[in-house]
């Protein structure tokens, strides 16, 4: 599983500009985003294919409207974001990539849309993947 994740662009849209990152690098595009915006760190979260199992797009698009309406009704700041594979099979999920969400909340948003993980990065870190009850049940 972990291996899919690894194996992930993610990216988030700046204006006309996709900015990339992968697990476990740095992403200074990315990073100067955040300070731009005075933000501390971003999620990518998305609501697409729960449980890593392909989902038709009707359901995906369902999904991804709900989470568009929760970040909405916070009043979280987030910009689109898009994770993409090497798996030329698996299509790209859109969704959000939410700013100065703490951790145990993000981690709370994507088991409530049955995702094994989500993305993080903070200032000054690379990019690391945090893993919901659904990856790790024991944890």
């Amino acid at each position: 599983m972990r291996t899919a994740y690894a194996a992930t662009d993610y990216r988030v849209l700046n204006g006309e500009h996709w900015l990339g990152v992968r697990l476990g690098r740095s992403a200074p595009e990315i990073e100067r985003l955040l300070a731009r915006l005075g933000a501390a760190s971003g999620t990518f979260v998305t609501a697409w294919n729960p449980l890593s199992e392909l989902t038709a797009d009707a359901a995906n698009a369902a999904a991804a409207a709900l989470l568009t309406a929760e970040i909405q009704a916070h009043g979280w700041r987030a910009l689109p974001h898009r994770g993409v594979g090497d798996n030329e099979g698996w299509a790209a999920e859109e969704g959000w990539f939410v700013l100065d969400l703490d951790a145990g909340t993000a981690e709370a948003l994507a088991e409530r849309y049955r995702q094994n993980a989500i993305v993080r990065i903070e200032r000054g870190k690379p990019a690391y993947l945090i893993e919901t009850h659904w990856l790790a049940p024991d944890a």
